[in-house]
């Protein structure tokens, strides 16, 4: 008797999978490329919405380490005053909803105000003197709020009110990949909210990576460095000679213009 109960729960389970779609969140495409001139681009997530719900979609990258100075004045000059260190925070960020933010639970609705929720994780380091000191949490938010305004001002971090576009219960909002995107595993989750609850999630990814001249480079500087400085050398020289034509072409096409009206007067 149990083996058949068994054999039948198998069964369900077998016939179970078959009847559930194959994927319930899709990215298209599932890879970008960054070349030499990389401007953005930009990915569609589209998926099956559970029975009235509403959807915001999370695009997380992986956490990055990021050095920040801060100036101050020291006589009549702008100078370095202190160093830290930050880590554990995602370099992009971006929440798109399908709702109006206040329909979003509250503690989500407070997490996402400054982008607190992308620095959940985030650890702040003093560098200034020798060795490191972490900071706590009060002394490390004015560097977290000035990082968050930088991404911000680059399209990194976003918040999207009402982007995400439901039709017969499907819904599909276009992401942005701006400049400064870091390359990997970028994670897309759909949260699905109903009346100010969380009641599902749904996860994927897609890859950014480096293509053509980007990519060589990068490979070369991981397995052959010394020919890699050698190669950055030559075009730092090659762009010094080109800079100083350049400057060499105007300066002698101002003194023909100069000369000319001399001549003239």
């Amino acid at each position: 008797m149990r083996r058949g109960l068994r054999l039948f729960s198998w069964l369900f389970l077998f016939l179970l999978g078959f009847a559930l779609p194959a994927f319930a969140l899709e990215v298209s495409p599932d890879k970008v490329g960054i070349g030499l001139n990389f401007a953005g681009d930009k990915v569609t997530v589209t998926g099956t919405l559970p029975a009235g719900c509403d959807v915001y979609v999370e695009v997380l990258s992986p956490p990055v380490k990021v050095p920040v100075n801060r100036l101050g004045h020291v006589g009549p000059f702008w100078l370095n005053k202190q160093k830290v260190e930050i880590k554990g925070v995602p370099k992009l960020y971006q929440v798109y909803t399908s709702c109006p933010l206040s329909q979003l639970p509250p503690a989500l609705r407070e997490e996402l105000e400054g982008y607190q929720k992308a620095f959940r994780k985030a650890e702040v380091y003093d560098t200034t003197g020798e060795g490191k000191r972490l900071l706590d949490r009060q002394a490390a938010l004015p560097f977290l709020q000035f990082l968050a305004q930088e991404y911000q001002s680059k399209g990194l971090y976003a918040i999207r009110e009402g982007a995400v576009k439901v039709t017969d219960g499907h819904f599909q909002v276009t992401v942005d990949v701006p400049p400064g995107t870091p390359q990997g595993d970028i994670q897309v989750t759909a949260h699905f909210v109903k009346n100010g609850q969380v009641v599902g999630r749904e996860a994927t990814s897609f890859r950014v990576e480096s293509r053509g001249l980007v990519r060589w480079l990068r490979v070369l500087a991981g397995t052959d460095g010394p020919v890699y400085g050698g190669l950055a050398v030559m075009l730092a020289i090659i762009a010094g000679l080109g800079v100083g034509m350049g400057f060499g072409l105007l300066d002698r096409l101002l003194s023909f213009g100069i000369s000319r009206r001399t001549s003239r007067a």
